[in-house]
């Protein structure tokens, strides 16, 4: 499938175009960028997936001053899926108005409909990790997975040789730290044949001054249960060096019994 030139600069000015209405605070004119029933996924950054233009103008307004002063896009790439659809990947830059800028990707689909080209779905992926390794947020989902499938082996490369997981709200009879790998992996595999988790559900996710560090509100979710936590999970060269684990430890016993 092809694109005409004009449907390529049409597409260009429609992710370009998004940058200038949100820093001009033009969220009336939302529709002229998002299709009625488009799915924004920013859950990169904590919480789930907007849908609707409605729902993404709310949580700007409702995220007020914590918003970029400037959104800025580059590095355009379009690729044609059919007469009336194409993927576009392109990279954001975010700058707030303490100075702090952030790296982003954009991942859209763009559908082309009476009113011309609108962006269908766009998912935002935070990029925080040089190619040193990946970042924090980038192995919460490689654990969580891995956690999921009950791969001992995938969760073991997650962590170092040499990491801590810590639990801070625990009670006597159970332990407060696992020291090393391999203490690590004996306790985490011992609990599976009593729990199995279906999914994550991240309520929130923050950074800190430590790039390298991150605090993820979350509820691990089995068939009937949801497992509430705080996790405080410090990554370094792409493994996990250090867990915290404020697990709820009453919600815990009631669900293993």
């Amino acid at each position: 499938m092809t694109l005409t030139a004009q449907d390529r600069i049409d597409i260009d000015d429609l992710v370009n175009r998004h940058g200038h209405l949100v820093d001009a605070g033009e969220l009336d004119r939302l529709d002229e960028l998002f299709t009625p029933d488009v799915v924004y996924d920013a859950s990169d950054y904590g919480g789930a997936p907007l849908h609707g233009v409605a729902a993404i103008r709310e949580a700007a307004l409702a995220l007020g001053p914590a918003n970029p002063v400037g959104h800025h896009v580059t590095n355009i790439v379009i690729t044609a899926v059919d007469e009336v659809t194409a993927r576009v990947r392109s990279k954001g830059i975010g700058i707030l108005a303490g100075g702090t800028v952030g790296s982003a990707v954009y991942d859209d689909v763009v559908t082309r409909g009476p009113g011309g080209w609108r962006i269908s779905h766009r998912k935002i992926t935070a990029r925080r990790a040089p190619l040193g390794g990946a970042g924090p947020r980038d192995v919460l989902e490689q654990f969580r997975q891995a956690v999921i499938d009950q791969s001992a082996e995938t969760l073991a490369s997650l962590y170092a040789a040499d990491a801590v997981h810590e639990f801070p709200f625990t009670r006597p009879g159970l332990p407060s730290r696992l020291s090393g790998r391999d203490e690590i992996m004996r306790w985490t595999t011992a609990m599976w044949p009593a729990v199995t988790y279906r999914r994550y559900r991240t309520l929130a996710i923050h950074d800190t001054g430590d790039p390298d560090t991150i605090v993820v509100e979350q509820e691990a979710v089995g068939a009937d249960f949801a497992l509430p936590n705080i996790v405080v999970l410090t990554v370094r060269a792409g493994q996990i060096t250090r867990f915290r684990d404020y697990v709820n430890i009453l919600a815990a016993e009631a669900v293993l019994g």
